[in-house]
């Protein structure tokens, strides 16, 4: 979240900077205009709104697992794990982001351990791309 409020930051000061040069009209939602970085590299409006969105989109410093357990009773608890849609890796890592959730959730618990009751993982077809999910219960054991 730090990260988006810098880049939001960065890239309204880039668009309000006086080194941007005007090549068209001032009523368009983009406007015809570049950023001279240096001499050689000039960025267009336009590639600076796409990287910022695109950052934006991929967050490519977000956990790329959602994490969420509910309480079935006193001593079982349903992991449900869903992974975003955007990564640049992660695919093997369901099992282990599962087990050291149910490690937290039975040592927040007060048990001594956990076993596993059921486990599952699957791929779910969303528009506009399948997204990875696990889902378990545990069972604390004293």
């Amino acid at each position: 979240m730090k990260l988006r409020l810098t880049s939001a930051l960065v890239l309204c000061a880039a668009c309000g900077c006086s080194s941007l040069e005007n090549n068209g009209p001032s009523n368009v939602l983009i406007p015809n205009q570049t950023l001279n970085v240096s001499r050689s590299l000039v960025l267009p409006a336009e590639s600076i709104v796409a990287g910022a969105l695109l950052f934006a989109l991929i967050d490519p410093l977000a956990p790329n697992w959602q994490i969420a357990h509910t309480q079935l009773a006193a001593d079982r608890y349903r992991i449900n794990l869903k992974m975003k849609r955007f990564t640049s890796g992660g695919d093997g890592e369901a099992a282990q982001v599962f087990y050291r959730r149910a490690e937290q959730l039975a040592q927040e618990g007060g048990g001594t351990g956990y076993r596993v009751i059921e486990y599952s993982e699957g791929i779910e077809s969303a528009l506009p791309v399948a997204q990875r999910f696990a889902s378990g219960v545990i069972e604390f054991t004293r």
